[in-house]
């Protein structure tokens, strides 16, 4: 499924994080470097490792996954303001060192499982046979009023390996609370919620950021309530950027992971739309195998460089204004306007909004059959 063109892309990618991230250590990095190319970077490895995972799932695996529907998608604004104001007024009235520590504790908990997932995802491509040897495997019953669910659980031999892996960095963080540590946490959490939040169509998508949309504006624009979690919230939630750390005292810009995950989910939708269109394609001239290097990626690639020119024009605002920005208000109409507009240049408007995963994937199904 992997061929040289994805793995020298992969590799690149990890390669821009990895050096935007040290090299601040040796020389001033302009912050515009380092925010563009980390968030990038992160988007399309989340992209494409959710499209490589996806198409080695088996039918029963498809099955279970959780996709975000249409009223998920019209409350996710509601619940998100809730859990910032909550967050504001603890913060305001409450001992804040207290709450960074659970926050920290939940949040670093996450980091440290999506690390263990971005580990355990290459340990596999060198060490296949891994993630067959079975560690611990059983089922739990979880009993509760008005809620009951069986929970199986099983743990391989390659994510036993990748979490003890992990553990290093985790106690390296809780320990300094280095911004390098944070990133790595950042990084990974960006990767993997991108590769596992899936948007079932482009109508679940469009509400999705529209409505974060306006939730972003009115809260940094409208009131001090985002700009004040956000700068006290010591946990690994966003990516950090050291303005000059040869400074006596260096001093930090920042990304919120949500800046990356939002708008990354619905970039790796478009990817799945492009994979989806090829697979029909194939399918329908007999052929069963896919080869993602071959693959033409137009609305993958519009929204994408939608991407690139939202978080360009979010810097430049930050300049101009001298103030932070709530970065979805540039980064929802450049990604969706660029599918927009790809759309109308191929006449396949009606065929962007009429997609929907599940379908395509039952059809896929019916006709390998």
């Amino acid at each position: 499924m992997e061929n040289k063109p994805t793995n020298f892309a992969t590799n690149f990618c990890y390669s821009l994080i990895f050096f935007f991230n040290i090299l601040p250590f040796i020389v001033p990095v302009p912050i515009s470097f380092q925010l563009f190319f980390n968030s990038i970077a992160c988007i399309y490895l989340g992209s494409q490792r959710g499209i490589i995972i996806l198409q080695k799932m088996d039918k029963e695996e498809k099955d279970k996954m959780e996709k975000m529907s249409t009223k998920d998608a019209y409350m996710f604004p509601v619940y998100g303001s809730g859990v910032l104001f909550g967050l504001y007024v603890v913060y305001k009235f409450f001992d804040k060192n207290l709450l960074n520590t659970i926050l920290s504790i939940h949040f670093t908990f996450f980091g440290f499982l999506s690390l263990i997932q971005l580990i355990c995802y290459h340990l596999e491509k060198f060490f296949p046979e891994w993630q067959k040897v079975t560690i611990f495997k059983k089922k739990f019953e979880i009993k509760i009023p008005l809620y009951q669910k069986t929970v199986d659980i099983t743990i391989s031999k390659s994510e036993v390996i990748a979490a003890a892996l992990s553990v290093i960095p985790t106690v390296a963080y809780f320990a300094t609370k280095h911004w390098l540590l944070n990133n790595l946490f950042g990084v990974a959490f960006s990767i993997c919620g991108i590769e596992s939040l899936v948007l079932p169509n482009f109508q679940v998508g469009f509400i999705l950021l529209w409505g974060l949309f306006f939730y972003d504006i009115f809260w940094v624009y409208g009131t001090d309530v985002m700009l004040t979690v956000a700068k006290s919230v010591d946990a690994p939630i966003k990516l950090i950027f050291p303005i000059n750390l040869q400074a006596e005292t260096p001093s930090f810009s920042m990304l919120g992971l949500g800046d990356i995950v939002i708008p990354g989910v619905f970039i790796a939708l478009c990817l799945k739309y492009d994979v989806d269109k090829a697979l029909l394609n194939l399918t329908k001239q007999g052929i069963k195998e896919l080869n993602l290097d071959n693959v033409k990626t137009p609305y993958f690639i519009s929204c994408l460089i939608g991407y690139a020119a939202g978080i360009i024009m979010t810097f430049n605002a930050m300049i101009i204004f001298n103030h932070p920005q709530p970065a979805l208000l540039f980064l929802v109409p450049c990604c969706t306007l660029g599918v927009i507009i790809r759309a109308v240049m191929d006449k396949g408007v009606k065929d962007l909004f009429n997609y929907d995963e599940e379908k395509i994937r039952l059809e896929l199904e019916a006709k390998k059959e």
